[in-house]
């Protein structure tokens, strides 16, 4: 069970159901995108760096400016970032006029 002061990150889940060990990835992703200073300090606690780190290179949900800053706060590289990288269906814009 996550702490009463992380529910309101989940409001599209049960939160009852939501499990620390066994949801990690989504949570850690979810409150990396929108967690505020103590549900970053709460990941930060919770979960080993490897795995925050695992969280951050392998999430396409997370937006590019979270991305960026979690990048440089581990100091990975951004190709190691599948969020970072360009897009297929932004490169098919090139050949096919919008």
């Amino acid at each position: 069970m996550l702490p009463a002061f992380l529910h309101r990150y989940f409001w599209d889940h049960p939160v009852n159901q939501v499990n620390k060990e066994t949801h990690s990835f989504f949570i850690i992703e979810r409150l990396l995108e929108l967690g505020n200073d103590d549900a970053i300090r709460w990941v930060l606690r919770s979960y080993p760096q490897q795995e925050i780190t695992e969280v951050v290179k392998k999430s396409r949900v997370l937006s590019k400016k979270t991305a960026n800053f979690w990048k440089n706060y581990f100091r990975l590289n951004k190709e190691e970032i599948n969020c970072l990288q360009t897009s297929s269906q932004k490169t098919e814009s090139i050949y096919w006029p919008c």
